[in-house]
C-alpha cells in the first residue's frame, strides 16, 4: 500500500508536496522504530533549523539538481530519518543494545544532518567535528543538546580521550580523506572508540564508480586498488567541485577490506548507494557477534 501511494503522490502531486509527504513518512517511521526499541529511554526531540543553501551545497550534492532536491527543507529532514533509522536497524541487527549507547561521536558532522536525530536516545552523549569552521559554527549556534568542535585535516583529535566513544559514524567522510592521510585517521578513530565499540563508515562503492568513473578511469582503480578524483575533475561529485572537499576517493573492496581491516574488526561490508562499513575495535572479552550480513541497500 506504501509503494501504491508514493507512486501516485510522485505522478499527481507538485514535488513539494511529494517531499512533504515523503519527510513525514519517514519521520513517523523513524520515531516509532525508536519508541518500541528504546522504550523508557526515548525522548522526542525537535529536529531543529535547515542550514543555508551555501552550507548544503558543499556536503550533500552528487550534482546540480541534486542540489535543488536536497536544499528542500522537507528532504533535508527525510533523507536524515532514512540514515540515521537504516544506522538504528544496523545496530540492532548486529545484537547492539541501543539502550547501552552512552556517547556517540560524528566525524565530518557537517550541519549535523545525521547527528542531531540521535537525540532521541534520553541521556546520550552527542559529539561531532568538522574540518569547516563555518559549519561547526553554524551548528554550534542553531542547534542544542550536541558538542560540536573544529578539526584539522589531520588528527589528532585534542577534545577527544583514548576509549571514550561507544559509538562512531562517519557519513561522506572517508570518501573524501586523501589517501595519504586516511591510516592516519583509521588509527585515530581506533583511539577513540571504546573496546568491543562499532564505527560505522561509508566508503564509495559501485554506485559511483558506474556514475563518476570513465572506463579507463574504472581500470585503473582495479589495477591499483584506487583511484581519485579532484575539485578539478569535471566528472567529480558537485560537493567536491565548488570546495566541500577536494576528493571523491575510490578504493577496490579488496584494498578497502585490507585497509580497515588492520584497524578493525569488519562485522559487515553493506553494498548500496555508499557501501556501509560496520567495524569493532577489538575487544577479547566481547561475545561473538551476529555473522548474518544486513541487507544491501536498493538503489
Amino acid at each position: 500500500m506504501l509503494k501504491i501511494i508514493r507512486k501516485f503522490a510522485k505522478t499527481a502531486l507538485p514535488k513539494k508536496q511529494v517531499y512533504k509527504i515523503k519527510r513525514r513518512i519517514e519521520e513517523k517511521r523513524f520515531h516509532d522504530y525508536l519508541q518500541q526499541h528504546l522504550d523508557l529511554n526515548y525522548r522526542q526531540a525537535d529536529p531543529g533549523l535547515v542550514p543555508p543553501r551555501e552550507l548544503i551545497a558543499q556536503t550533500a550534492a552528487l550534482n546540480e539538481e541534486e542540489l535543488e532536491r536536497q536544499c528542500n527543507g522537507d528532504v533535508y529532514f527525510e533523507t536524515g530519518y532514512l540514515e540515521v533509522l537504516r544506522i538504528f536497524k544496523i545496530l540492532n541487527h548486529f545484537g547492539i543494545n541501543l539502550r547501552t549507547i552512552g556517547s556517540i561521536y560524528e566525524l565530518g558532522c557537517g550541519t549535523a544532518r545525521l547527528l542531531r536525530h540521535f537525540r532521541v536516545i534520553e541521556g546520550v552523549r552527542l559529539v561531532g567535528s568538522d574540518v569547516n569552521g563555518e559549519m561547526v559554527e553554524w551548528c554550534q549556534k542553531n542547534l542544542t543538546g550536541m558538542e560540536f568542535y573544529h578539526n584539522n585535516l589531520t588528527p589528532p583529535l585534542t577534545f577527544a580521550e583514548d576509549n571514550c566513544f561507544d559509538l562512531m559514524i562517519a557519513s561522506s567522510v572517508f570518501t573524501h580523506i586523501p589517501l595519504e592521510t586516511q591510516e592516519l585517521w583509521l588509527a585515530e578513530m581506533q583511539r577513540i572508540l571504546q573496546p568491543g565499540g562499532i564505527f560505522i563508515c561509508s566508503v564509495l562503492g559501485q554506485f559511483h564508480v558506474s556514475a563518476l568513473l570513465s572506463p579507463e578511469e574504472t581500470k585503473s582503480l582495479q589495477t591499483s586498488g584506487s583511484y581519485t578524483l579532484t575539485s578539478n575533475d569535471s566528472q567529480a561529485t558537485y560537493s567536491t567541485r565548488i570546495g566541500g572537499s577536494a576528493w571523491d576517493v575510490f578504493q577496490t573492496r579488496a584494498e578497502i577490506i585490507k585497509v580497515f581491516g588492520s584497524y578493525f574488526q569488519i562485522v559487515d561490508y553493506i553494498p548500496g548507494v555508499q557501501d556501509f562499513l560496520v567495524l569493532r575495535k577489538n575487544d577479547p572479552s566481547f561475545l561473538e557477534v551476529n555473522n548474518t550480513p544486513f541487507p544491501s541497500q536498493k538503489y
